[in-house]
C-alpha cells in the first residue's frame, strides 16, 4: 500500500508538517525559555537590590540579626524566593531558608503593637512587631502553634491579621484572614484550610548576589535563589501547546493529504486503466483529459500518442494487405508469361525445331512476353522505390504545357490509326512548375495510354496544362465509356484491371501516376462521366 504515490505523498504531508512543527516548537521552546529566564534574573535582580538598600540603613547601625531576620523574611515572603544577607566576609547572617508551598505571615494592628512595643520594653512580651512564620507543613498543621503563641503572648481580644501565601502550578496566591485572640488558650480542633497545600512547583536554580552599599567595599551582601521555576513553566506550556499544535496541523496534513493525493491519484489511475487497455489491443482507447496541469498535459500526451500509435498500425496493416495483394497479383501477372515462355521452350525443342516458320513466331512471341516480363518489373522497382520514398525527384522549373505538348506528340500516330482526335490545350504564356519532367512525362504518357486505349474511334482525347490557386493542373480527357462506379474506388490500386474491362495491360499504369504524383506532394482525381468519358487531372502545387 505505501508503495503506491498517494499514500507516499500522505507520508510526505505529514513528515513535512511534523518537521515544521518540530523545527518551530525547537525555536519557539528556545525563545521563551531565553526571555522567561532574562525577566527571571531582572525580578530577581531588582529584588536584591531594594533589599540591599534596606539593610545597608541596620548594616550601618551595628549587625542587628533581630531586625535583619525580620527584613529577609519579609522579603522571602513577599519575593518567593529564599534570602540570605551575608557579610562583608560573605559569612551567612540571615537564611531564610527554601521556600515552601504554604507560608504566613502574621500581623498585629497598631494598638497591639504599640503594646507589644511597650511589653519589649519592661521585658514582658517577645521583640517582635511581625511575626513570619516558614513551614515545610501545611498552615492548617501549624495553626495550632500560632494560635497558642498569640494567646500566649497577646491580650485577649486582640484582633491580628494571617496573609497566607500559597504557591501554585501558575504562581503564588495571597489570602488574608482575620482572627481574634481567645480568653483562654484551648486545643481548637484544625478548621479546613483556606489555602490547602499545592501541588509541588518547580524552583529555579537562579541565584542573585547584590552588594550592600558601596560596590567596591560593600557592607555585605544579598543572596536571592530558589525562586519559581516561572521558565519551566512557560516552557511546559508552550510544549503543551505545540503538541496540540502538531497533533492538529498532523490531522489537518492527514485530511488534505488524502484529499490531494485522491485528486492526483485519480487521473494517474485513468491513465493506467487506458494504458493497460490498449495493451490488450484496444487502441482506440484514450485517456480522459480533466484538468490543465502537468498530469493533464501527460494524458494529453498520451492520447497523442495513442492516435500515432492506432494510426502506424493501422498502416501497417493496410501496407500489409497491400502487400499481400501485390505478391498475389505479381506472382499472377508474372505467371502468365513465364507460362508462355516455357511452353514456345518446349515447342521449338520438340514440333517445331525443323519448322523455321513455326519458330521465327515462337521466338517473336517469347521477345514480347520477356519484354513484358521487363516492364513489369521494372514499373514494380518504381512503384516501390517511390512508395518507400528511396527515390529522389530531380526537381527543376519547367514550363507544363511544352511537357503536356511533348508527351502528348508521341501519340500521334496511334490516335491517327485509332481515328481518334487529340488535342492539346496549353496556355499562351509559359506556365512554370517546379518537377521531376522524366517521371511527370511517365504520369502523362500513362494517362494518354489509357485514354487511347479506352476511347473507340471516331471519339477525341484532349490533354491540357492550366494554372490553378494552388498551383498547376494537367489533365487528360476521352470520349470513352468512362470507368465503372463500382470500379472507380480501386482504379489506383496496383494490378487492378476493372471488373469488366477486357482490354490488355497490367494494371500498374495507374498506381505508377499515384505514386509519381505523390512523391510530388500534389494528387490526381478523377471526373467520371459513366457513358461519355472521364478526365483525370494532376495537380501539382506550387
Amino acid at each position: 500500500m505505501f508503495r503506491s504515490i498517494r499514500w507516499r505523498l500522505v507520508a510526505s504531508f505529514v513528515g513535512l508538517t511534523l518537521l515544521t512543527v518540530a523545527v518551530v516548537g525547537v525555536v519557539g521552546l528556545s525563545l521563551v525559555r531565553q526571555l522567561t529566564v532574562q525577566r527571571e534574573v531582572a525580578f530577581l535582580q531588582a529584588n536584591a537590590s531594594a533589599i540591599a538598600s534596606q539593610a545597608e540603613a541596620l548594616l550601618r547601625r551595628g549587625y542587628d540579626l533581630s531586625r535583619l531576620q525580620d527584613l529577609a523574611h519579609t522579603a522571602a515572603f513577599l519575593s518567593d524566593t529564599r534570602v540570605r544577607i551575608l557579610d562583608s566576609s560573605r559569612r551567612v547572617l540571615v537564611d531564610t531558608g527554601p521556600r515552601t508551598e504554604v507560608e504566613e505571615l502574621v500581623w498585629v494592628d497598631p494598638v497591639t503593637q504599640a503594646w507589644l512595643q511597650q511589653a519589649q520594653a519592661t521585658g514582658q512580651a517577645p521583640g517582635t512587631v511581625i511575626l513570619t512564620l516558614p513551614t515545610n507543613r501545611p498552615w492548617v498543621k501549624l495553626w495550632p502553634e500560632v494560635e497558642r503563641f498569640l494567646a500566649e503572648n497577646l491580650p485577649a481580644g486582640t484582633e491580628y491579621i494571617v496573609v497566607q501565601r500559597v504557591v501554585g502550578a501558575g504562581g503564588s496566591r495571597v489570602e488574608f484572614r482575620t482572627g481574634r485572640v481567645p480568653n483562654q488558650v484551648a486545643q481548637p480542633t484544625p478548621e479546613p484550610a483556606a489555602g490547602a497545600l499545592a501541588a509541588a512547583s518547580p524552583r529555579s536554580t537562579q541565584v542573585i548576589v547584590a552588594p550592600i552599599g558601596d560596590p567596591a567595599q560593600p557592607w555585605g551582601f544579598v543572596e536571592l535563589s530558589g525562586g519559581l521555576d516561572t521558565s519551566r513553566q512557560a516552557v511546559d506550556t508552550a510544549r503543551r501547546a505545540f503538541t496540540l499544535a502538531g497533533l492538529g496541523a498532523t490531522l489537518l496534513a492527514l485530511a488534505i493529504g488524502l484529499l490531494v493525493s485522491r485528486s492526483l491519484a485519480a487521473p494517474l489511475d485513468s491513465l493506467a486503466a487506458t494504458a493497460s487497455r490498449m495493451g490488450a489491443g484496444d487502441l482506440s482507447a484514450r485517456a480522459p483529459v480533466t484538468t490543465q496541469d502537468e498530469i493533464g498535459q501527460v494524458a494529453t500526451q498520451f492520447n497523442r500518442m495513442a492516435e500515432r500509435l492506432e494510426t502506424s498500425f493501422a498502416e501497417l496493416a493496410a501496407e500489409r494487405d497491400a502487400l499481400r495483394r501485390f505478391v498475389a497479383d505479381a506472382s499472377h501477372e508474372l505467371r502468365t508469361p513465364i507460362t508462355a515462355l516455357r511452353s514456345f521452350v518446349e515447342l521449338l525443342q520438340g514440333p517445331a525445331a525443323d519448322d523455321a516458320e513455326a519458330r521465327a513466331e515462337f521466338l517473336a512471341e517469347s521477345a514480347a512476353q520477356i519484354n513484358r516480363l521487363e516492364w513489369i518489373t521494372q514499373n514494380l522497382l518504381n512503384l516501390s522505390r517511390l512508395d518507400a520514398g528511396l527515390v529522389s525527384l530531380d526537381l527543376a522549373v519547367h514550363d507544363a504545357g511544352e511537357i503536356v505538348a511533348d508527351t502528348a506528340a508521341a501519340f500521334k500516330a496511334r490516335a491517327a490509326e485509332k481515328d481518334i482526335a487529340l488535342a492539346v490545350e496549353t496556355p499562351d504564356r509559359p506556365l512554370l512548375v517546379r518537377c521531376d519532367r522524366p517521371r511527370l512525362e511517365l504520369a502523362l504518357t500513362n494517362l494518354l495510354d489509357n485514354a487511347l486505349k479506352f476511347t473507340p474511334s471516331g471519339g477525341a482525347v484532349t490533354a491540357g496544362a492550366k494554372a490553378t490557386p494552388a498551383g498547376v493542373a494537367l489533365w487528360v480527357s476521352d470520349t470513352g465509356p468512362g470507368v465503372d462506379p463500382e470500379d472507380l474506388p480501386r482504379i489506383f490500386e496496383r494490378f487492378y484491371r476493372g471488373r469488366n474491362n477486357g482490354a490488355p495491360g497490367s494494371g500498374l499504369g495507374l498506381s505508377i501516376v499515384h505514386s509519381i504524383v505523390q512523391a510530388h506532394h500534389g494528387r490526381v482525381t478523377v471526373d467520371n462521366r459513366p457513358g461519355e468519358g472521364c478526365t483525370f487531372t494532376i495537380e501539382i502545387p506550387r
